[in-house]
C-alpha cells in the first residue's frame, strides 16, 4: 500500500514539473500551476469616523492557477498582509478570491518578459491585534482583538519572465478595496478566543491598500 501511494505521489510530483517545464512567459501550459512570492504593501484605513496611513507592510501570497487557454487562465488565491497601525496595533488581513488571468500585448517591441492582467474578487476576513490598547468604539477593556469581515474586489498587473535556468519568474503590482462589514470583539481565554459581542458594520469602514509582489511558479 505505502509502496502504491509513493509511485501514486511521485507520478503527480513528474506531471506538475513536465508542465512547469512547458510553462513559457508567452505561452502558459493548460492544467494546474501554483504561483508563490512575497513582497511589500501600503494600505489606507477609511470610515466615517476615522482616517488611518498604515504605512508600509509585509504581503505573502500565493495563486493556483487552472490553465484553460495559452493566455487566459482562471486563479484562487490568498495574500496575507501585515501592517502596524497608530505604531500600537498589529493588522492582520487575508484576501481570499477567486479572479481571471490574461495575457496581455507587450507595451513596446523590445519589451522583456509578457505582460499580464488579473482582476478578482472575494472575502477578507481581518485580525486587528489590540496588544493592551483599548481604541475608540470597543467599550469593554477586556478585548484582546477585533475580527473583522467583508467583500474585497481588485485589479493586478504584472510581467512573467523566464531566466536561462528555465525559472519563471513574476513581479506584480495590485490594489484592492475591501469593505468591512461585520465586526466581532474577542477576549483570549488562554488559547480560547471568545466572542464578547458581534456587531454589524455601519461607518462605511474600508480598506485601500497596494501591493507589490515577487515571486516564481513552484510548478
Amino acid at each position: 500500500m505505502k509502496k502504491s501511494v509513493s509511485v501514486f505521489l511521485f507520478t503527480i510530483i513528474l506531471s506538475f514539473s513536465a508542465r512547469a517545464a512547458d510553462f513559457e512567459a508567452d505561452h502558459w501550459s493548460e492544467g494546474l500551476h501554483l504561483l508563490a512570492g512575497g513582497g511589500l504593501n501600503t494600505a489606507v484605513y477609511s470610515s466615517d469616523d476615522d482616517h488611518v496611513d498604515g504605512g508600509l507592510g509585509v504581503n505573502l501570497k500565493t495563486d493556483l492557477l487552472y490553465v484553460f487557454h495559452p493566455e487566459w487562465a482562471v486563479e484562487w488565491s490568498a495574500n496575507v498582509k501585515f501592517h502596524r497601525m497608530e505604531d500600537n496595533f498589529l493588522l492582520w488581513d487575508t484576501l481570499l478570491t477567486v479572479g481571471l488571468r490574461t495575457q496581455l500585448p507587450s507595451f513596446y517591441e523590445r519589451m522583456e518578459g509578457t505582460p499580464y492582467a488579473r482582476a478578482f474578487v472575494g472575502r477578507a476576513p481581518t485580525v486587528l491585534f489590540l496588544n493592551g490598547e483599548t481604541p475608540k468604539g470597543v467599550s469593554d477593556p477586556s478585548t484582546s482583538r477585533i475580527h473583522f469581515d467583508g467583500p474585497v474586489v481588485g485589479l493586478g498587473w504584472g510581467i512573467l519572465k523566464k531566466n536561462s535556468k528555465g525559472q519563471v519568474w513574476f513581479t506584480e503590482i495590485a490594489a484592492t478595496a475591501q469593505t468591512l462589514e461585520s465586526e466581532e470583539d474577542v477576549m483570549m481565554d488562554g488559547e480560547v478566543p471568545l466572542v464578547l459581542s458581534r456587531n454589524q458594520v455601519t461607518n462605511n469602514a474600508r480598506i485601500y491598500s497596494i501591493a507589490v509582489t515577487f515571486g516564481i511558479l513552484a510548478f
